[in-house]
């Protein structure tokens, strides 16, 4: 005959500080957690010792993001890109200028450790913002998100926004690739502002992972509109997740 008995799985330990072990019943295999070093603690009915986990750590590891914010979020303007007629239709790389505390580095750890500089480019006419995907690998993935406007100067166009991808070496395909998306339909009349958010998803497939040294995909903010007009960037942001 099968006893049943009733228990409790649960999933979030007490949060304790390092002086309240002291004072907690040593039940065997409790879980808490210490906020005095951050770690976990559990007890085998006489003692409490750590499960050798650093929580920060963990957490670096496994998830992180970084950010280029312009001077919009620090008093200041987005940076502005003119579309001009030669560009209608055309897919154009963004111009961002990074406010000077507008960096954020949080990678996970092992993209810093491969790369000490999360992008390449100034950000400017020519040398635009690219984004290194190298210490990723297969498993991982990521979301990015821009902020911006757009000023049309004509009515009832429509706004475009992509990530154009570069592949690392020796894969099949070996061309570019993008993930994209219609992120405005301008309907409420010309030379007024328009924001936009765009979210975009992807995972590290195999032919953007890290295939080696200085060797991993990369990636970069594109935007196209059908009408001329201007682009006024806030910030760009990828979001990760290994």
């Amino acid at each position: 005959m099968t006893t049943i008995r009733n228990t409790a799985y649960d999933v979030r330990p007490n949060v304790i500080e390092t002086s309240d072990l002291s004072l907690l019943n040593k039940e065997k295999g409790v879980i808490v957690y210490n906020k005095t070093d951050n770690k976990l603690y559990t007890t085998d009915g006489i003692e409490w010792s750590e499960l050798g986990l650093d929580l920060l750590e963990v957490r670096d590891d496994v998830q992180g993001y970084y950010g280029l914010l312009s001077s919009f979020y620090f008093g200041g303007n987005a940076t502005e890109t003119s579309i001009d007629a030669s560009q209608v239709n055309t897919w154009v790389d963004v111009e961002l200028t990074t406010d000077t505390n507008g960096l954020f580095d949080k990678r996970p750890t092992s993209m810093k450790t491969a790369q000490s500089n999360g992008h390449t480019g100034a950000g400017t006419n020519g040398d635009p913002i690219i984004f290194n995907l190298e210490g990723l690998d297969i498993h991982a993935f990521a979301n990015f998100r821009a902020s911006l406007s757009f000023e049309p100067a004509e009515d009832e166009g429509q706004f475009e926004s992509r990530l154009l991808f570069n592949r690392h070496t020796g894969t099949t395909p070996s061309e570019d690739f993008a993930i994209e998306e219609v992120s405005l339909s301008m309907q409420n009349g010309a030379d007024i502002d328009y924001v936009s958010e765009p979210m975009l998803s992807f995972f590290i497939g195999d032919t953007i992972d890290t295939n080696g040294v200085n060797d991993a995909g990369k990636c970069r903010f594109q935007i196209k509109s059908n009408v001329e007009g201007t682009l006024k960037l806030r910030a760009l942001t990828w979001y990760i997740n290994k």
